[in-house]
């Protein structure tokens, strides 16, 4: 099962600064590449509750914070951070 990114909110303008980047646009397609088959291989963004937030790095320096919804196979994420 492989399942869709979508980017929402603060993300979209995240990316949009991204894409100038080489490093951090193929740092972050490569890192969604794996993503897309194997959501929950990323931590928990709240150890003890609501599973389905998480984080996970992405190149040297950068953060992908997404939410997993199962039931429509998709990763919404909703915050990019890439410190250069």
């Amino acid at each position: 099962m492989s399942y869709r990114p979508m980017l929402i909110g603060r993300a979209l303008e995240q990316f949009d600064g991204l894409k100038d980047d080489p490093d951090a646009y193929h740092a972050l397609m490569e890192r969604l590449l794996r993503l897309v088959d194997a959501p929950w291989d990323a931590w928990p963004v709240y150890p003890d509750g609501e599973p389905e937030f998480r984080e996970t790095q992405f190149g040297e320096n950068g953060l992908l914070s997404f939410r997993v919804y199962d039931d429509a196979e998709l990763l919404i994420i909703f915050n990019i951070v890439w410190a250069a």
